[in-house]
């Protein structure tokens, strides 16, 4: 019966660990490191078939984190993992390669 309490015992510890001790020992540069979004407006897109059709060939691409398809604004929402950066060109080639036509990129970082 020890064994079993000290090990609860442990457990309890471990489980009410305080966080503060993390995140002090992370770098500060991760902290700072800025999240890129992009906004690409796209023409051609109606249906769920062309949602999956841009998802994949985004989701493929190594600098990107997520992507969300807006049918209803003809929009693309792809989020860049941290220190990743694609150019216009890039994008474009992207949404051609999944079949559409580029209207323009909007850029905001957080």
């Amino acid at each position: 019966m020890k064994k079993t309490s000290s090990i609860l015992a442990a457990a309890a510890a471990f489980a009410f660990a305080s966080p503060v001790a993390v995140a002090q020992t992370e770098p500060a540069d991760m902290a700072q490191s800025d999240t890129t979004m992009l906004t690409v407006n796209v023409k051609g897109m109606v249906c769920d078939f062309c949602a999956r059709a841009v998802t994949k060939v985004f989701g493929k691409n190594d600098a990107v984190e997520n992507v969300h398809v807006d049918l209803d604004n003809g929009e693309i929402h792809v989020g860049l993992k941290q220190g990743a950066s694609l150019t216009d060109d890039e994008v474009e080639s992207l949404v051609k390669k999944s079949g559409y036509a580029m209207v323009s990129v909007e850029r905001e970082v957080s």
